[in-house]
């Protein structure tokens, strides 16, 4: 799971010089925030979200992802559409593993998008880099935290 930074504490372990007192260290300053976690997951499961704001929140993804809408494969409607039934719910933190998962993997072709050339648009590309998808993950928080809090309305 990512988290914003803004909003739990920063936890990293250096790779070089292994030291498994520091694996410790960490493994429970985990466990001691993770009922703040889960805190604010209840909180994102209890904010209902209308169309608009579900539409607000993949557009902002998409743009956060593309930058040109325009040019981007897919609508931002399209990372709405749930791969799961379990999906279909339209409370925040449904809708934003939704949107997650749909631009994180990828593999999404919007049938009804064309270039300027009339040729069809290519399939959304999966994320495969760590830092990309670091990048990705604390935005699309933050635009969740934006949103529960009563913002895009």
């Amino acid at each position: 799971m990512v988290v914003s930074d803004g909003t739990f504490q920063r936890i990293s372990i250096k790779h070089s010089g292994f030291n498994p007192d520091s694996v410790i260290e960490a493994s429970f300053k985990i466990l001691t925030a993770v009922p703040d976690i889960m805190n604010k997951v209840q909180l994102f499961q209890d904010r209902i979200l209308t169309d608009a704001e579900r539409l607000a929140l993949a557009t902002g993804a998409a743009a956060y992802r593309w930058e040109d809408l325009t040019k981007a494969p897919v609508s931002p409607s399209m990372l709405l559409s749930p791969r799961r039934y379990g999906d279909r719910a339209k409370d925040l933190w449904t809708t934003l593993n939704c949107v997650q998962e749909n631009i994180i993997r990828g593999g999404q072709r919007d049938r009804s998008r064309r270039r300027p050339d009339c040729s069809r648009m290519p399939k959304s590309r999966a994320i495969k880099g760590i830092d990309e998808d670091m990048k990705l993950n604390k935005a699309l928080w933050e635009m969740a935290e934006v949103l529960r809090n009563g913002g895009a309305q």
